[in-house]
């Protein structure tokens, strides 16, 4: 598609669809490595409905980024806070960063 047939931001969104699938790996391989501390500590049930919902709408970012993205960095900053898991976020960390300046730029 032509760039000036597209609607504003629409070439972001498209540009995020990779660093989503990413995250969703990251997050399900984070989850079930370490799904009892993450239960113990109340997150992994709360993450796993985030991504569940995520990976419903991978492919239109703009409907979860409006309705569970404050949730998703919510969460991701309370893994930082356990030290079982912290040192395992930075792949997670450089897709949320990517997907933030892709938001920015599409004005959702």
């Amino acid at each position: 598609m032509s760039e000036e047939l597209m609607k504003p931001g629409e070439r972001q969104l498209k540009e995020m669809i990779p660093y989503i699938m990413d995250l969703i790996d990251n997050l399900n391989n984070l989850l079930a490595e370490n799904e009892a501390i993450l239960a113990e500590k109340g997150i992994a049930r709360k993450l796993s409905v985030i991504l569940s919902i995520i990976t419903l709408h991978r492919y239109y970012p703009d409907v979860f980024m409006k309705e569970v993205w404050d949730q998703l960095l919510q969460t991701i900053d309370q893994l930082k806070q356990i030290p079982e898991v912290s040192g395992k976020l930075s792949d997670i960390l450089n897709d949320i960063e990517k997907l933030n300046e892709l938001k920015k730029e599409a004005g959702i």
